[in-house]
């Protein structure tokens, strides 16, 4: 049987060949070139990996995140019984001192209560002394002791209730700080716990935010920091509360930073809930600029990189994150120096031992590196 090629098959059997010829030719070239795959075995047994003596920079960072102004207290005052307003001493953005009367309400027939109550309790006080002498004398047994005593103490609990209502009609503010809201106006008629204002306290400022659960244990009580505000003023401090317990949402612990006296805290211009950045120092490390595809995690579940001892084994370094950006990561945790495997790390196990190439750093990124010394990095 006759079989008949066109010109188009042809030319494809053509094609066919010759790549066939061209991939059998580079399958048997002498030169292996080096790539990111499995790495090659040497006679010897041993696995060939790139290593990259690499060189940290010494680097002070922040651990910053977001946060916001805060007063040291809020209090809402309510009232502690029904009544009308019969005058309001007290603005809004009054600044006021522990005591100063804020409001009045109606004392109606609290003062007659309280002196009736006075004259009660003396008479009661009276037949209690009374009731003693004649049961030292055996005129008076110990019930009829009793009920005189027990007359004066409800007399004396009368008194107390009865100042304790006429003291109500009267709110004082419980500290020194400022009226930031108020619910009420003269004439008001209110009944029992309702809301009459909101006192701030100032002294001192706080700036409270949430910290990651990654950088939570490099934030500690009593370390100074400072915070950024959205105009661009920064207030000087030191973290005064650290959560011990992570919010369930977000997994975030809530960082509280006392700002120095002076430094706002009469300042009048600085509200409660402003947008502000908080830095927490973190003392000088060695910082490395690597390709996040380096990372990777041990069986522990810690994040690290693979590298070689002085034997060439393969270890594991573990490493803290400092920073990201579009080209690589800030880790440290490595020294001042360190040799990591950047080519077929992926491909070789702990404690194995390995033949390395050995690749000097790039220029862009020693020079990264290098400049880590001038700018402060920060956490995110």
């Amino acid at each position: 049987m006759t079989i008949h090629l066109n010109q188009g098959h042809i030319a494809a059997l053509c094609l066919a060949l010759g790549l066939a010829i061209w991939m059998l030719a580079g399958s048997l070239s002498p030169e292996q070139p080096f790539h990111n795959t499995r790495p090659l075995v040497l006679d010897d047994g041993l696995a060939r990996v790139q290593v990259e003596r690499m060189q940290g920079s010494l680097t002070r960072y922040d651990v910053s995140f977001s946060g916001h102004t805060a007063a040291n207290r809020r209090v809402e005052l309510r009232s502690e019984m029904r009544g009308r307003i019969i005058a309001v001493h007290q603005p809004k953005g009054a600044r006021v001192q522990a005591g100063d009367l804020l409001l009045e309400l109606d004392a109606r027939d609290w003062p007659a209560r309280v002196k009736q109550a006075e004259a009660n309790l003396r008479q009661r006080e009276l037949e209690a002394r009374s009731a003693k002498e004649l049961a030292q004398r055996g005129l008076a047994n110990e019930a009829q002791l009793a009920q005189a005593e027990t007359q004066r103490a409800n007399a004396e609990a009368e008194l107390t209730n009865a100042r304790i209502q006429l003291a109500a009609t009267k709110v004082r503010a419980p500290f020194a700080g400022i009226v930031d809201q108020r619910h009420v106006e003269a004439g008001d008629f209110i009944q029992e716990y309702a809301p009459l204002m909101v006192l701030l306290d100032f002294d001192p400022w706080l700036i409270k935010g949430q910290v990651s659960e990654r950088d939570a244990p490099r934030v500690r009580i009593g370390d100074p920091a400072w915070a950024e505000l959205a105009d661009g003023k920064r207030v000087e401090g030191r973290i005064r509360f650290v959560s011990s317990e992570a919010d369930p949402a977000t997994r975030m612990l809530t960082v509280e930073m006392e700002a120095d006296r002076g430094s706002l805290a009469q300042d009048s211009a600085i509200s409660s809930g402003l947008t502000a950045r908080i830095h927490v120092p973190q003392q000088e490390t060695w910082a490395y600029y690597i390709s996040p595809a380096l990372l990777m995690l041990n069986d522990n579940g810690q994040l690290g990189l693979k590298g070689i001892d002085e034997q060439n084994r393969v270890i594991f370094r573990p490493v803290d994150l400092l920073k990201a950006d579009n080209r690589g990561i800030w880790v440290h945790g490595l020294g001042a120096e360190a040799q990591i495997i950047t080519v077929g790390q992926g491909y070789v196990d702990y404690g194995q031992t390995v033949t390395p190439v050995y690749k000097t750093a790039d220029p862009q990124t020693a020079t990264d590196a290098a400049s880590a010394n001038t700018p402060v990095l920060s956490a995110e």
